[in-house]
C-alpha cells in the first residue's frame, strides 16, 4: 500500500485562494442583499460551510511542506490573511505607508512570474491598484540613467496618501474593512 503525499504550500494556496475568493464575494453579496432588506439566511449558511473550509484549509498548509520558492511565497500570502491582516491595512493606508514590504512585493512577484499575491488582490480593489502596487517600474531606470529604481519614489507616486501618519491607526478595533463581516477574532487558532 503506497501511501499519499501531502500537498505542498504551493498546491494548497490555489485551493485556498478560490474558497477566499468565493467567501469574499459572498460577503459582497449579503451586504448588498441587506442593504435592500433581503433574507440572507441562506447566503449565511453557505458563508459558515466556507469560513469551515478556509480554516480547515489553512490548517492544512501551516503544516505543508514547504521546499520552494513557490510555497514560501504561498505561505506569506496566506499569512497577510490569516495573521497579519496587512492587505486590507495596504487596500486603506496606501502603499506609500508600507515602503519595504511594498519592495518586497515587487521582488517576489517579479521572481515568479505568475503568483499572484491573492489576498492583496482581493483587498486592492480600486481599478489599477493591485498593478500599480505591483509595477515593476522599468519607466524609472530609463528615466533616471541605467541604476535601479528609486523604490521609494515609486511607491510614493503608487498612491496619494490619506491624511498624516500620526494618529491614523488610533483605536484599538478601528478596521478598514467596512461593510464586509469579519471572521471572528480575525486570526485563527491563536494561542
Amino acid at each position: 500500500m503506497t501511501e499519499c503525499s501531502p500537498s505542498s504550500a504551493s498546491v494548497l494556496h490555489k485551493q485556498w485562494a478560490k474558497l477566499e475568493n468565493e467567501h469574499h464575494e459572498l460577503a459582497v453579496a449579503i451586504c448588498a442583499a441587506r442593504a435592500k432588506k433581503a433574507d440572507v439566511a441562506l447566503m449565511r449558511k453557505r458563508q459558515e460551510t466556507l469560513l469551515r473550509e478556509i480554516s480547515s484549509l489553512v490548517a492544512k498548509i501551516r503544516n505543508a511542506p514547504a521546499t520552494t520558492i513557490e510555497d514560501f511565497v504561498a505561505l506569506l500570502d496566506v499569512a497577510l490573511e490569516h495573521e497579519l491582516d496587512l492587505a486590507c491595512e495596504m487596500a486603506f493606508y496606501g502603499p506609500a505607508d508600507y515602503p519595504m514590504i511594498t519592495r518586497l512585493f515587487r521582488v517576489l512577484a517579479r521572481e515568479i512570474p505568475g503568483f499572484e499575491f491573492n489576498s492583496l488582490r482581493r483587498w486592492l480593489t480600486v481599478p489599477g491598484q493591485f498593478e500599480q502596487l505591483m509595477e515593476r517600474a522599468t519607466h524609472l531606470e530609463t528615466e533616471e540613467g541605467d541604476g535601479p529604481p528609486d523604490e521609494a519614489k515609486e511607491i510614493a507616486r503608487s498612491k496619494p496618501r490619506r491624511g498624516g501618519v500620526i494618529g491614523r491607526r488610533s483605536g484599538y478595533g478601528a478596521s478598514p474593512r467596512h461593510g464586509i463581516p469579519q471572521r471572528s477574532g480575525g486570526r485563527e487558532n491563536e494561542g
